[in-house]
């Protein structure tokens, strides 16, 4: 049996990940199998490494991947080796219930999230099914593509579930992946002013980053009277739009205090701990608009490859680390350590 390398979380505990040598997988009934040009590290990868979250060890990690199609399963149409894709990462979703016939298959209990529960993509290959698959146009770079996965669900959350609206006010909360994307997706779809914010743990890589990408005001709110300026800006009534992208519980409840009465909330950022304590009285006295935003869908996905070829999003300013697989544990390093926004290992 052909054998290929994978990064695999071996074991329950805190750690235990390692290069392997594993079958390469077969298509099976409708899937492709896909050669992985490249490969996104997210939160998720770091908390599987760290024993933070739910996963089902001996599990390959990665989730986040571009490639090209190597074999494609006969019953499948429409698909030809060679061409380039992006994955939807809603494997196992089980087309019959309420959320798959509604067109939310990201929302299906039977999902199996790819890198935690099942094998994912850090590693040469990987099959999917083919009606998850995205081509990816020639003006989109592997590099791009790589970040597709975390674009969508940005998209998802502000095109989609709660979308930006002309003149608005926005705060985000948060500069990681997620955050500077939200930020430059509310600047591109009609906000007046886009605020970021950040800590001083940002301050030597992501808030640079963000002015760099041209953002209105880049805050340390450590720092700098975050209050202030959004009342400033707001003419005292605070942001239309609050975007939490950090998942700390600090952030999420000055959202709660930035906001305007009757304005929006968009949650994205998810905690590291299962509780947290938030002012939810308060948060109802201001009538606050709170979505909840989870993954991705079709269409987000199909507005990403839009914006990256149209140049409303500069996905590429992200990546700070390119490495091949190898090189895994030096990047697991630097993202923890804050010397990293966005990764990209090269199987």
């Amino acid at each position: 049996m052909e054998k290929m390398k994978a990064l695999v979380k071996t074991g329950k505990g805190k750690g235990l990940v390692e290069i392997r040598e594993v079958p390469v997988p077969i298509a099976k009934e409708n899937e492709v199998l896909i050669k992985i040009k490249a490969v996104g590290v997210c939160g998720t990868d770091i908390h599987v490494y760290r024993d933070e979250m739910v996963y089902n060890p001996p599990v390959i990690l990665g989730h986040e991947f571009t490639g090209t199609i190597e074999a494609v399963e006969e019953k499948v149409k429409g698909w030809e080796k060679g061409e380039r894709v992006i994955v939807e990462p809603h494997l196992g979703s089980c087309g019959i219930c309420r959320f798959c016939r509604s067109g939310l298959i990201q929302l299906c209990p039977q999902k199996k999230g790819p890198g935690w529960i099942i094998d994912g993509a850090m590693a040469e290959y990987i099959a999917v099914p083919y009606h998850l698959l995205h081509r990816v146009p020639d003006d989109m770079s592997d590099e791009e593509a790589g970040l597709a996965e975390p674009a969508a669900i940005v998209a998802n959350a502000l095109l989609d579930r709660n979308p930006i609206q002309a003149e608005e006010l926005v705060v985000v909360l948060g500069p990681g992946p997620i955050g500077l994307l939200a930020a430059q997706i509310a600047r591109a779809y009609g906000a007046r002013k886009v605020v970021l914010a950040g800590v001083d743990s940002d301050e030597a890589l992501r808030l640079p980053l963000a002015r760099k990408l041209g953002i209105d005001y880049v805050v340390n709110s450590q720092k700098q009277d975050l209050p202030a300026l959004v009342a400033d800006l707001s003419d005292g009534e605070g942001a239309d739009l609050v975007i939490e992208a950090s998942g700390a519980e600090q952030a999420i409840n000055q959202a709660i205090d930035l906001v305007r009465i009757n304005g929006r909330l968009s949650v994205i950022g998810i905690p590291t701990r299962e509780r947290i304590n938030v002012e939810w009285t308060k948060a109802v006295f201001k009538a606050i608009n709170c979505d909840f935003s989870f993954s991705s869908s079709y269409q987000s996905w199909q507005r990403v490859v839009s914006m990256a070829s149209r140049g409303l999003v500069d996905l590429k300013s992200l990546i700070t680390h390119q490495a091949p697989l190898e090189e895994w544990e030096s990047v697991f390093k630097d993202l923890q350590e804050g010397r990293g926004v966005k990764a990209l290992l090269l199987p």
